[in-house]
């Protein structure tokens, strides 16, 4: 804020010539009012960074969850439909394990607490996360349910939502 000082007459005399100065600066309230503005943007401005970084790592873990969902997924659909030695129990016959799934039916009721591969070892970097399946009779468009499997996997972890990808096995 600038004050200009009245002109006048004798305003090239001597005596006036020290009070015709030009006088700029803020008050005190200006200043106290620009502090309180600048510190309450720069804290909303830091509590956003402080969300945007808690959440940075969100991303990777789910795409890493949906990376593990199709990969047991292709696992289940590259299997045979239907039982090729026993008759189809619904889920895994006795006796049988991961390694040794022979059909789509098999995979019925899988629960892996830790993300495994298909001869059940963990990966590494792949701690915290859980993978559940779910295979069904239910039919596709014009296709019965006895010729179709719905395969639903769900994979969880605790910093995100679960991820589930549904897929159909078909008996052509």
């Amino acid at each position: 804020m600038c004050l200009f000082p009245k002109t006048s007459v004798f305003a090239n005399t001597p005596s006036m010539r020290s009070v015709d100065r030009v006088q700029c600066g803020f008050t005190l309230m200006e200043i106290i009012i620009t502090i309180v503005v600048l510190s309450i943007a720069s804290v909303s401005m830091l509590s956003a960074f402080t969300s945007a970084a808690k959440t940075s790592a969100d991303p990777m873990i789910q795409h890493q969850a949906a990376a593990i969902a199709e990969a047991y997924m292709e696992e289940i659909q590259l299997k045979s439909f239907a039982d090729p030695v026993d008759v189809e129990l619904g889920g895994p016959e006795a006796g049988e394990t991961r390694a040794t799934y022979d059909d789509v039916q098999d995979y019925n009721g899988l629960t892996d607490a830790v993300a495994l591969d298909q001869t059940g070892l963990a990966p590494s970097g792949f701690a915290g996360y859980s993978v559940s399946v779910t295979v069904i009779e239910q039919a596709l468009g014009t296709i019965a349910a006895a010729d179709s499997m719905l395969i639903e996997v769900t994979v969880d972890h605790a910093l995100i939502d679960p991820i589930t990808l549904h897929g159909f096995r078909t008996n052509f």
